[in-house]
């Protein structure tokens, strides 16, 4: 499910390339001619996480490089405050994942695949709201093990653990081990309850020293962390598909973009990858770049 980014590479781009693209996503911008103020505003409203800011500026800043009157309101809340504020009409536009819309207005769907869930989440969502094409990039939670462990108890997916959940200590986040759906359909799926969880801190690089430390046996992290690929971490594959799928897709209200703005829209969507969003959060982990900056550089080195 994941790709293996050289990391040379993604520190590279965080570092130095966004850097020197700070001013010139600027410049690009104010040669833009404003759109008449009669045009109708799009308020794109995100959450309060780095993923969905950055994601909300490229959304945002491409649609005002075509004309659009844009309002940007980053960091306004919770996923789900986000997600109302679109529902209720005081926001037009925002930034969801498939499957956590789906559970949001749908919690007995059973769709777990990529394809069914947008289909599934499609029809859920409430009278006033759709949402654009779905992106490739995903961001949901991926059980990692060590090298070592895994070559110890022959651990590649999910159901090399089944039955012997209980041997491991799982660590995360506190937000991800209290996620109890995630561990229903874990627990039920492979027959996986763990011995002993652990809450740890939110930055995934904690997750990953515990494991190293021997501190826990099995982590929890997600698909677009940006450090998931080291060479000593082996991500277990989902291989029964219990986790269902979580693809960036925009959401806004209807009759709130025009044809133009759809289509430009939905084309940004059909390039924006899991490998990109690891690039760009390495800008924000570092503190190398600001949000704006890295969405500028995204929307510069893809030609909109």
């Amino acid at each position: 499910m994941l790709r293996t980014g050289a990391r040379a590479g993604v520190r590279a781009l965080a570092v130095s390339g966004v850097l020197a693209v700070v001013s010139s996503g600027c410049q690009a911008q104010s040669s833009i001619v404003p759109a008449h103020d009669s045009d109708p505003v799009v308020v794109i409203e995100t959450a309060s996480f780095g993923e969905s800011e950055i994601i909300g500026h490229i959304y945002g800043n491409a649609l005002t490089r075509s004309g659009t009157r844009v309002t940007q309101r980053p960091r306004s809340g919770t996923q789900a405050e986000v997600v109302e504020a679109v529902t209720t009409g005081d926001a037009t536009f925002t930034i969801g994942f498939t499957g956590e819309l789906l559970r949001m207005f749908d919690p007995g769907s059973t769709a777990v695949e990529a394809d069914e869930v947008y289909a599934a989440m499609m029809a859920s969502l409430p009278e006033g709201v759709t949402a654009a094409d779905p992106a490739p990039a995903e961001d949901a939670p991926v059980y990692v093990v060590t090298r070592h462990t895994a070559e110890v108890f022959g651990l590649r997916s999910m159901s090399d653990l089944a039955g012997r959940c209980g041997e491991f200590t799982l660590g995360a986040r506190a937000e991800a081990l209290a996620d109890r759906e995630l561990a229903g359909a874990v627990g039920d799926t492979y027959d996986c309850g763990f011995g002993r969880r652990v809450a740890l801190g939110p930055s995934p690089r904690v997750v990953f020293e515990a494991l190293r430390a021997g501190e826990i046996g099995v982590g929890l992290v997600q698909s677009a962390d940006p450090i998931l690929d080291p060479d000593d971490m082996v991500p277990l594959d989902d291989d029964k598909d219990a986790i269902p799928a979580q693809n960036v897709v925009p959401v806004f209200r209807k009759g709130s973009l025009s044809e133009d703005g759809l289509a430009l829209v939905n084309r940004i969507s059909g390039e924006l990858t899991t490998e990109d969003v690891r690039e760009l959060l390495l800008g924000v982990e570092f503190g190398s770049a600001t949000p704006v900056s890295l969405a500028n550089y995204w929307l510069d080195s893809h030609g909109y």
